[in-house]
């Protein structure tokens, strides 16, 4: 992994730089300070949860939110101050450099997604958590997803459901919306072995709500074995740029 995140012009063009910090890692003096980094009300509702691991990854998540985005911004990561859309979407409040950015975490890893200009989603999952794939995607996912994950089976299933599943999560957040723009409104297609490098596909069904005229770059990759998605508003074929956080709390 890289240790140098991408200039603003490199964002604005096509750079993506994902940050990550693993969870298990994250000692007690690390958490003392990260809290540090909160706002007053931030550490109120973290205190409230009733779940020790969700209190932990939400903790990480806030605080190095905070931290990264002072790497771009020259201030201190506890003056920034952010607002939520309709939808719950967070964003910085002052923000002339236009970063935009996106979080997901699960029990082993926090991720955050930088970019310039245009919206983007991440999602990150376990691979190894337990799902019930049939009725979830006949439920949730678009009938063509539904119908090529059905023709699988095995790994080979489970691996495609995860990839879609990210995928779908990180798109639904990169516009905004979130689950209720639909998840059956577009599908993506996995007919052919693709890198990490290389886009995924995105396509829409007549009941998707916005504007099927936008370019989307899509992307899957393995992270510390979490199954992790991008997707990016943008007309530009995207580099990512990995880099390890936690040098960032000490």
């Amino acid at each position: 992994m890289n240790s140098t995140p991408s200039s603003l012009s490199q964002l604005q063009n096509n750079h993506i730089d994902l940050w990550s910090v693993s969870v298990e890692q994250f000692t007690d003096s690390k958490q003392e300070q990260a809290n540090m980094l909160l706002t007053e009300q931030e550490q109120i509702k973290i205190a409230s949860y009733k779940n020790n691991n969700a209190k932990k990854t939400a903790l990480i998540s806030r605080a190095l939110c905070r931290l990264v985005l002072s790497q771009y911004i020259g201030c201190a990561p506890q003056a920034h101050q952010f607002i939520r859309n309709q939808h719950g979407k967070p964003s910085l409040a002052n923000n002339p450099k236009k970063l935009t950015f996106n979080i997901s975490h699960n029990d082993k890893l926090v991720v955050i997604a930088v970019c310039v200009n245009d919206q983007i989603g991440c999602d990150i999952e376990s691979p190894e958590r337990r799902v019930s794939i049939e009725p979830i995607t006949r439920r949730y996912f678009s009938e063509q997803e539904h119908s090529m994950l059905m023709a699988k089976q095995g790994e080979s299933q489970k691996q495609a459901f995860f990839k879609i599943w990210t995928l779908k999560e990180a798109f639904v957040k990169a516009t905004g919306i979130g689950i209720s723009l639909g998840l059956d409104s577009f599908y993506f297609i996995l007919d052919q072995p693709q890198q990490a490098s290389q886009d995924i596909k995105v396509a829409f069904n007549a009941h998707y709500p916005l504007d099927t005229d936008q370019a989307w770059h899509c992307y899957h990759d393995s992270l510390h074995s979490q199954a992790l998605s991008l997707c990016r508003a943008s007309d530009s074929k995207q580099k990512i740029n990995y880099l390890e956080a936690s040098h960032l709390f000490q």
